[in-house]
């Protein structure tokens, strides 16, 4: 079974009361492609910047996510910085830099329109029913949201 994943691919800035890292591998689509990685065929739709580090990029290939639906776009990649407190449930966002992801447009290649499942990770809606229109005959798709699109673009 394949699952196309599609949605952020970002460079984050975490501290918590345990510890803290910079440039750190995020984005919604890393953390479900990597999960799912372990169980099924993984096909990853992003956006990165050229800044972004090459090691990220080996960590998921050595997990088999083939990677030919991540584009990398001149600027910089997309940045998250933030801290959680002793409650880990409850991020607390610093700063935001969409940068190439702002304008990001996914594209299915074709081999990843025949797709058994597609994963929506965290992205606006608009962009998640683009995506939809592209693959033929999934059995199954899931989304992901979050509370902005959830307030911003709801339809009533």
């Amino acid at each position: 079974m394949s699952v196309v994943v599609v949605g952020s691919v970002a460079l984050d800035s975490v501290k918590t009361p345990f510890g803290e890292r910079s440039n750190a591998l995020g984005g919604s689509a890393v953390y479900f492609s990597y999960s799912a990685s372990f169980f099924s065929d993984i096909k990853l739709v992003g956006v990165v910047g050229r800044d972004f580090p090459d090691p990220h990029l080996d960590l998921l290939r050595r997990r088999k996510i083939n990677l030919d639906g991540l584009q990398v776009a001149d600027g910089e990649t997309f940045r998250w910085s933030g801290f959680y407190e002793y409650d880990l449930n409850e991020a607390k966002t610093l700063d935001t830099r969409l940068n190439v992801f702002e304008k990001f447009s996914p594209n299915l290649p074709d081999a990843y329109r025949n797709a058994d499942c597609v994963f929506l990770a965290n992205i606006d809606p608009d962009l998640q029913i683009r995506v939809l229109r592209q693959v033929r005959r999934p059995k199954l798709i899931a989304a992901d949201t979050m509370n902005l699109w959830i307030s911003t673009k709801r339809r009533v």
